[in-house]
């Protein structure tokens, strides 16, 4: 039988990359010219990557909005890989919140899970917003959530909360499971 391995699941705009605020809410970048990075992503991800996968889990509706481009996403995705070296990125551009795919619903974190055999009790989900906190709990795994005090709900049941990459990256090296 084959080992299961730990994941961090990742969520991508507001975790890894810095999103466009605008009246205290949270929005994707639409472009490659305006997707940057959080200090310190990198190099925390190289820390991650010694032991866990890393996996990105990203809702994209603005894809179906018309706001942003396939290949945009793509020029955005292909520089995150060489920046972070994740191991999968799954991206759902559904609107409807029936989409097994689209977060809080788990079906991007599941397809990760069967794909590359991953253990959730050894797993963190990292994100910003409730609907990634949810996903995980879904799951099994520890979720971790940044709280970037945008202006919408807060997740109810969340294990750990931080103020940043590094604070959610150093729970984990710190929590005993």
């Amino acid at each position: 039988m084959v080992k299961k391995r730990p994941a961090i699941f990742l969520d991508r705009d507001g975790v890894l990359n810095i999103p466009k605020i605008k009246n205290g809410k949270s929005f994707a970048p639409t472009n490659i010219i305006d997707f940057k990075l959080y200090p310190f992503v990198s190099s925390l991800c190289r820390k991650l990557k010694k032991k866990y996968l890393l996996i990105v889990v990203t809702n994209q509706p603005d894809l179906k909005k018309g706001k942003l481009k396939i290949d945009q996403l793509n020029l955005m995705h292909i520089k995150l890989k060489k920046k972070i070296n994740y191991d999968k990125l799954y991206y759902c551009s559904s609107l409807s919140l029936k989409s097994k795919f689209k977060k809080p619903n788990p079906g991007m974190l599941l397809k990760s899970i069967n794909e590359y055999n991953i253990d959730t009790n050894k797993s963190f989900l990292i994100g910003d917003r409730w609907s990634d906190i949810e996903a995980g709990k879904k799951i099994n795994c520890k979720t971790i959530f940044i709280n970037r005090n945008y202006k919408e709900k807060k997740p109810k049941d969340v294990d750990f909360i931080v103020k940043s990459f590094k604070k959610a990256v150093e729970t984990i090296y710190n929590d005993k499971h």
